[in-house]
This record gives structure tokens, C-alpha cells and sequence, in this order.
């Protein structure tokens, strides 16, 4: 006895997915947004030094603002190099660190000489998750502010005569800062969610064209499987049965024939056996082509098991006190793959049982399942039914179904051995 379980379900595993941030740069690279964040800041750069400039030469007496080009320029310098390491490596490296650190103590110098530097430093919270993770980025935020605050004071001059006023403006633009970091965050999780969700849908449609694959080649094998077995019966039927009956009408001549048409009955009924002959080998060939190259038992077992992975039910197969050989074991195998399709379409059960026996006349193929039932005399035979039982009654056997509604279903095939 072969006890066949059921395969537990198959867990589709989702492929190795980016890091979020590696597939976001993915999709985010060269697009209209990238090109703003990385043209933007130097040109915020730029309009905070010629307004610096302008508001010294009219309203803001001084000469710092000139000497802010220096940092001003060696702060583009900077950015250069920042978006040419980014493409490099992740958010948060050393070196990126490193380098936007000096970035900002050169907005720090640049705020010093020009107040009107706080119009770039505003790009710092853009920045801080562009460039940086963690603790450094919310560090980058707060020094962000509070640059932001010098600058919009007007400079140090005026930070040291209002402090509670700078400290007030501080926190405002800190208020900011994490409204603003908390709806990056947000964003972030959406695209992660979509991302999880596409991949998700690739999966599934993977599995859907992988079962449909599944169900194509299993109609296809199902439609030649068919095909050939009608081939077979029109053969049997027809030519097979026409042969018997001329070699018969050969066989009643009687002897009273001269010699000459004695010899040619004879060759016509010697030709006749012979195309009777090849007649039943193509029926033979015709057959189920599991039992191509395997025995009957074999055969069952193969196509018990290959159902129960299939449709993952536990399912057994006896075949202890199955005879040797059976000539109309194509009939079985094809009562066998009718039944397990009707428990898998209808039945819903947990377990089946295939069991093959027999004794010196007879081969015997019973089918059990432990699925919803049926009442046989209120359901409407099907093609499927009705092909068993024609299977069977053609080769002088018989075929019992045996059910009731919730005590599920046996199918007694019974051939001649």
C-alpha cells in the first residue's frame, strides 16, 4: 500500500526585493523630480547671494556680502561632488556624511557673511534625506533650523540682542522641519507599500500563468487522450469487428471449392487475420500512454500520485492484491482519471483511496472519497459517467457507482482479466 499526502501548499516565496530606498533611486533617477533637487539648491545658492548683494548696496549697509562668495563658491563646488557621490553609494555613507558636514559648515560661514543665505539653507531639510540616515539627518534638521532663523533674524547682530526671539523663530522652523520630514516619511511608506503591492501582483500573476499553463497542457493531454480513445473504439468497432466477420464468412466455405479458389480463400482469410491482427495493435497502441512503458500497476500509482500533488488531497493506493497483468487495463487507467476528475470538479473531499484487486476471471479498480456525496439517481448523467460505464460494458465488464449525499462516493469498475 502506497500512501500518497498531500503536498502542503506551495508558500510562493517573493523574489529578493531592493532595499526601499535602492528601488526608489531606481525609479526616481532621471526623472523630472531628481533634476529639481539636484538643479534647484545651486540656484537657490545663487538668488540668496545676488539678494544679499542688492539688500547691502540699498537697505543693509556693509561689506560681507562680497566676501560670501567665497564660501558661495566652493558650497557649488561641494554639491557637485555630493551629487556625484550619491550616484555611488547609499544614503548615509562616511564619505557622504563627511562631505555634506563640510557642506554645512560652509552654509554656516556663508549665513555669518550673508543673512540671505538662509534662502538656500532651506534646502538643507531636502538634504538631510537625500544625502544622509538616522541621527544624523534629524542633527542636519535642527542645524538647519536653526541656520534658517539666523538668516531670517538678519544675522548674528541681531540673534544676540533677541535671543527668546531667535529661539522662538528656531522652533517654528524646527515645527516645520518635522512636518515636513513626517510627510517624507509618509510618502515613503505609500511608495513601499506600492512597491510590495506590485510585487506582489507579479507574483500572483506568475502563479496564475504558471496554473494556466497547468490546464492548458492538462486540456491538451485530456483532448488526445480523448481523441485516441475514440480512434481505438472506431477501430475496434468498426474495422475490427468487420474483419471478424469476413474471416467467419471465409471460415463457412465449404470444402466443395476447386483447388484454385481454395488457395485464394485461403491467402484472403490469411490477409484477413493479418489486418485483424494489426487492427488490435493499433487499438493497443492507441491505449492510455501511461501504460506505454509501465504496467498497469504502476500506471495507477503514477496517476494517483501525480492528482494528489495536483490538487492537494491525501490519497492512497492498494494494489497488494492486484493480478499481475489485466489486458483491458487501458479501460481502468481511463475509469481511474474519469473519477479522480469528478472528485476534484465536485466531491470536495479530504482523502481518497484507490484500491486495484482481483482474482483468476476479473480485474477490479475501486475508487473511494470521503467527499460530499450525491443522490445517483437525482443526478443527470454526464459524458463522464457515461463514458465509464460504456468503457467498461464494451469489454464485457461492468462499472457500480455507490453514493449518498455527505458520505461520499465509490466507483466499482469490474473488467474481465
Amino acid at each position: 500500500m502506497a500512501i500518497l499526502p498531500a503536498p502542503a501548499r506551495p508558500r510562493a516565496e517573493l523574489e529578493s526585493e531592493p532595499a526601499p530606498c535602492a528601488a526608489r533611486s531606481e525609479v526616481w533617477q532621471g526623472s523630472r523630480g531628481e533634476k529639481l533637487e539636484v538643479w534647484i539648491p545651486p540656484a537657490l545658492l545663487l538668488v540668496a547671494w545676488s539678494v544679499g548683494w542688492i539688500a547691502e548696496q540699498t537697505w543693509m549697509p556693509g561689506d560681507t556680502v562680497l566676501w560670501a562668495l567665497v564660501p558661495t563658491g566652493v558650497i557649488l563646488l561641494v554639491r557637485v561632488l555630493l551629487e556625484k557621490l550619491l550616484r555611488r553609494s547609499r544614503p548615509g555613507a562616511r564619505p557622504l556624511v563627511m562631505l555634506y558636514v563640510l557642506h554645512l559648515v560652509l552654509v554656516a560661514i556663508g549665513t555669518l557673511l550673508n543673512p540671505m543665505t538662509c534662502i538656500y539653507t532651506f534646502v538643507g531639510y531636502i538634504d538631510s534625506q537625500r544625502f544622509l540616515t538616522g541621527g544624523t539627518a534629524q542633527a542636519v534638521v535642527v542645524v538647519t533650523a536653526l541656520l534658517c532663523a539666523v538668516g531670517q533674524l538678519g544675522g548674528v547682530q541681531v540673534v544676540l540682542t533677541e535671543v527668546w526671539f531667535f529661539i522662538g523663530l528656531a522652533v517654528v522652523n524646527m515645527l516645520i522641519a518635522v512636518c515636513m520630514m513626517f510627510l517624507a516619511g509618509e510618502r515613503e511608506r505609500i511608495l513601499d507599500q506600492r512597491e510590495q503591492a506590485l510585487t506582489e501582483i507579479d507574483r500572483v500573476n506568475r502563479e496564475n500563468a504558471q496554473l494556466h499553463e497547468q490546464l492548458m497542457a492538462g486540456a491538451r493531454r485530456a483532448g488526445a487522450d480523448e481523441e485516441r480513445d475514440r480512434l481505438s473504439r472506431e477501430i475496434h468497432d468498426t474495422v475490427a469487428q468487420g474483419l471478424i466477420g469476413v474471416i467467419r464468412q471465409l471460415e463457412m466455405v465449404g470444402s466443395d471449392v476447386d483447388p484454385a479458389s481454395r488457395q485464394h480463400l485461403a491467402i484472403a482469410e490469411e490477409a484477413a487475420r493479418d489486418c485483424l491482427l494489426e487492427a488490435r495493435r493499433a487499438v493497443e497502441a492507441l491505449g492510455p500512454h501511461q501504460l506505454h512503458d509501465t504496467g498497469l500497476v504502476e500506471a495507477l500509482s503514477a496517476l494517483v500520485a501525480r492528482w494528489a500533488r495536483t490538487h492537494r488531497v491525501v490519497a492512497t493506493f492498494d494494489a497488494d492484491e492486484a493480478p499481475w497483468e489485466s489486458r483491458h487495463g487501458h479501460v481502468l487507467v481511463r475509469v481511474a482519471q474519469e473519477s479522480l476528475a469528478n472528485i476534484a470538479r465536485h466531491a470536495g473531499a479530504g482523502t481518497v483511496t484507490a484500491t486495484l484487486l482481483g482474482d483468476e476471471k476479473t480485474t477490479i479498480l475501486r475508487i473511494v472519497d470521503d467527499g460530499r456525496g450525491f443522490e445517483p439517481g437525482a443526478v443527470e448523467r454526464g459524458h463522464g459517467l457515461s463514458n465509464m460505464v460504456e468503457r467498461a460494458r464494451r469489454v464485457d465488464g461492468r462499472l457500480e457507482i455507490s453514493s449518498a449525499p455527505g458520505q461520499g462516493t465509490t466507483v466499482t469498475a469490474t473488467v474481465p482479466r
